[in-house]
């Protein structure tokens, strides 16, 4: 499967990093000046964040910003599996991850959901707090659909691992689609995985084992897991797998 999803317009700038500065900010080499770029991915990074490696950013014409630059993408040196092209880029955008998800929807490209006519996002859950989509049959109602998505990005030998930092926010999210299920309703957890080098995915219990424990608990009460597969090959976003086998008890 290699299905088309987004296609980023304009040339990015190509530069190599440096070193992250907290969070939310990496320094760039571009050659002729070392930049700062947003990092739109808060999670640990270990693996792909590494001195040397080419950067893609964006630069931001915007004086109130603090960086002049968005990190779009790294290219790792060597894919984790013998069957991925090397080497190959990791997303640096976590929130890119609910409109790759929201491509392949519309054009019908996941079959766990080919009974969807009606999607909106950031729906209100029937207790408390939102989720990332909603799905339902179109009129008469007769089937709906609660979707959590995840950006997924370390992988270790073809394994990919979530998370790679504790996120109390992504317990709180698992809590929060188990009690949905009480009122009938589906739930699902959907792993956006941002990088092709990988056969599987499992918790990354040694970070968060809190996390691995619910994820198992939730999974056991009705609430659905999958992980996706995408690649970046730029300017192209593709779907490679809908199926990505999930181990919930490793």
């Amino acid at each position: 499967m290699n299905e088309r999803l987004l296609t980023r317009e304009g040339d990015p700038v190509i530069g190599e990093f440096v070193e992250r500065d907290n969070r939310f900010v990496i320094r760039v080499d571009f050659g002729d000046e070392v930049g700062r770029a947003f990092l739109g991915d808060p999670g640990a990074l270990r693996d792909v964040l590494v001195p040397g490696y080419e950067v893609l950013c964006e630069p931001v014409d915007d004086p109130e910003r603090a960086t002049d630059y968005d990190a779009i993408a790294i290219r790792v040196s060597e894919a984790t599996t013998a069957d991925a092209s090397e080497p190959v880029h990791v997303s640096l955008r976590a929130a890119l991850a609910n409109d790759l998800f929201a491509s392949a929807l519309d054009g019908g490209q996941l079959p766990q959901f080919d009974w969807a006519d009606e999607i909106s996002r950031e729906p209100a859950l029937p207790d408390h707090g939102r989720t990332d989509f909603h799905l339902a049959t179109d009129g008469d109602g007769s089937r709906e659909a609660f979707v959590e998505v995840k950006s997924a990005t370390h992988v270790e030998d073809g394994v990919v691992k979530f998370p790679d930092r504790q996120t109390e926010r992504g317990r709180r999210h698992l809590r929060s689609l188990e009690s949905a299920l009480a009122d009938d309703t589906e739930a699902h957890l959907a792993f956006v995985v941002q990088r092709p080098d990988v056969e599987r995915l499992r918790p990354f219990r040694e970070v968060d084992p809190e996390f691995a424990d619910l994820l198992a608990r939730v999974s056991e009460a009705g609430v659905e897991v999958h992980a996706l597969v995408t690649a970046f090959d730029p300017p192209h976003y593709s779907l490679r797998r809908t199926d990505l086998p999930v181990e919930l008890d490793a």
